[in-house]
Formats: C-alpha cells, structure tokens, sequence
C-alpha cells in the first residue's frame, strides 16, 4: 500500500477536516464496492481503497471534482 501525505489529501479532497477526508474517500471506495458486486465480470479484486487513493492521484475521482454533488 503506498502512504499519501494527509496535506495532499485535503488540498484534493477540499477539506482539511482528516475525518471529513476519511469519511469521502471511504465513501468512494464503498461505492465502488457496491458496483462491483453488481459486475458479474468483476475479476474480484477487492482493493477498493488504494483504487480510490489511485484516482485521486491521477484526477481520476469524483472526490477531486468540485462539480460532483452538482451532477448527480
């Protein structure tokens, strides 16, 4: 598992709250869960955490858009 600075996190994340952090990426990851166990194709690859963590550090996630919560 790679180590991310927490600094880094908040700036990506918008808060500097390290619980309001916690709660968004564990967010993530638990939806990405629930997709997968919907995917009859999922090759069960079960790192959902260090999968969000990864998207946050290639902009990937929705965590890092600020326009999420308005496109839903």
């Amino acid at each position: 598992m790679k180590f991310y600075d927490l600094e880094w996190l908040a700036q990506k994340c918008g808060t500097e709250n390290k619980y309001e952090i916690t709660a968004k990426i564990a967010a993530e990851a638990r939806r990405e869960s629930e997709e997968a166990a919907m995917d009859k194709n999922n090759s069960g690859n079960e790192r959902f955490i260090s999968n969000v963590l990864l998207e946050i550090e290639e902009g990937k996630s929705q965590i890092t858009n600020p326009n999420a919560e308005l496109e839903e």
